[in-house]
């Protein structure tokens, strides 16, 4: 069944380039966007494609809206929505004294299965079609995240957040049972419908070298895993590794020396990497995730953003709630404008690099869609209406924000509009959530 979407469409071409995506982008300002069997057909002017297309179908109206690709958030733990605005400090205290205990709950199949379905409803009353989430270490957790995913036909990468020392004793499990227990899981969902495993050590401080043995074996065991991890989050932990692992160049190098490091490797938050470290994370085509609102709220540091991209590293942003104060990824953006901001002036009189601007709107909204998905490698079917890929949209309405709404009244680009919705927009102004071309949110029950 054919489907027309008709609003303000805006979306990255498939071929834009990081450095130059003001050449890179569509945007219709009375546009048509057309799916059929859950994927698109065609992105473009309304006038255009309503006369090319002969076939009959349902038109539904968008008026002022805007439709984007859904965004992308690549880096959210599915265990830690009830730990969200829990006063922190630092980030092992807070880990410590409200994540781990909350954690624990997931442990019981039915909590699992409620608060995991409440955590897909932020996601998608946020505009977030494709999530790459951490479970805690208990098979319930993993379970009732990929059981939610498949029953509202989401894409999501996950798997199994592991730790064997370091940690409370209900939250350690011995390597070998982990592996068990993690290639059943793989067996069971990766490659399976939308779904995707991802290979999941907490970090550094909570592995053990046969911890991380166990995550390289499994690497070469099965095709296509994901590894996702953290580094360089913060100083004090980024000190506890370098002790525990005192034998290693530094913290990048604890996961390359066990064979970690792969174009599949998502590596949360990197604050604190050196130049030779960035340059390595680009030669292997990993990824790093930018987590704003959670660096923010837990004091952890500012991200270096243009340094990461003149490195020729790929970004994606996540929102990494609980740490994270939003699943709105507008929000975590108009944070992380406002990170690139301060770093750009603390940077400038001593760096080297040319680029002194602070990101900007366009490189802000490519990172959570075209640019979010090259860095999971989806980029042909999710991050843009390229034809053929998957239908996953978001339509922001702006009337829902009055300040929103008189602030575009005076905005005469594409670029004005996009700066005005990140720093203005958040879950309020998403008026409905697509997924395969149907409607996810608002939701039917």
């Amino acid at each position: 069944m054919l489907k027309g979407f008709r609003g303000r469409i805006f979306y990255f071409d498939i071929n834009a380039d990081v450095f130059h995506l003001e050449k890179g982008y569509h945007y219709f300002e009375d546009g048509l966007l057309l799916v059929k069997d859950g994927k698109v057909l065609k992105a473009g002017s309304y006038d255009k494609l309503s006369v090319e297309v002969t076939q009959k179908y349902e038109c539904i109206e968008f008026g002022n809206s805007f439709i984007f690709p859904g965004f992308i958030d690549a880096h959210v733990h599915s265990v830690q929505t009830k730990s969200i605005a829990s006063y922190g400090n630092q980030l092992l205290q807070w880990l410590q004294t409200y994540i781990f205990p909350n954690e624990k709950k997931f442990d019981n199949t039915e909590y699992a299965r409620e608060h995991t379905r409440f955590f897909f409803q932020q996601l998608l009353k946020n505009g977030t079609t494709t999530a790459v989430i951490y479970p805690a270490i208990f098979d319930a957790s993993v379970e009732a995240v990929f059981e939610t995913a498949r029953m509202l036909n989401m894409r999501i990468i996950s798997g199994k957040t592991w730790m064997d020392r370091n940690a409370p004793d209900y939250l350690i499990e011995k390597p070998e049972k982990s592996l068990k227990s993690v290639s059943g899981q793989i067996e069971k969902w990766h490659r399976k419908g939308r779904a995707h495993y991802a290979i999941t050590p907490r970090y550094a401080i909570t592995s053990s070298p046969d911890s991380l043995k166990v995550a390289a074996s499994l690497l070469r065991t099965y095709e296509g895993l994901y590894i996702q991890t953290h580094i360089s989050e913060n100083m004090q932990e980024v000190a506890m590794v370098n002790h525990s692992y005192n034998d290693h160049k530094g913290y990048l190098d604890v996961y390359d020396s066990y064979g970690l490091l792969t174009p599949y490797t998502l590596l949360g938050h990197g604050i604190y990497l050196s130049s030779g470290e960035l340059n390595r994370i680009a030669q292997a085509g990993a990824s790093i995730v930018h987590c704003p609102t959670s660096n923010l709220f837990l004091g952890s540091g500012l991200f270096d953003f243009h340094k990461t991209i003149e490195h020729g590293v790929k970004i994606a942003v996540g929102s990494d709630v609980g740490g994270g104060t939003s699943f709105s990824m507008l929000s975590n953006l108009h944070d992380a404008y406002k990170i690139s901001a301060l770093k750009n002036n603390l940077n400038f009189e001593n760096s080297s690099f040319n680029t002194f601007a602070t990101m900007n709107a366009l490189e802000a909204f490519y990172f959570i869609t075209l640019g979010g998905a090259r860095a999971l490698h989806l980029e042909n079917k999710i991050g843009s209406f390229l034809q053929g890929n998957e239908a996953d949209f978001v339509v922001i309405d702006p009337s829902k924000n009055q300040l929103l709404s008189y602030r575009l009244d005076g905005a005469d680009t594409v670029e004005e509009m996009l700066f005005a919705i990140l720093m203005l927009g958040n879950e309020q102004v998403v008026k409905a959530t697509y997924l395969m071309g149907e409607e996810a949110y608002p939701f039917k029950v």
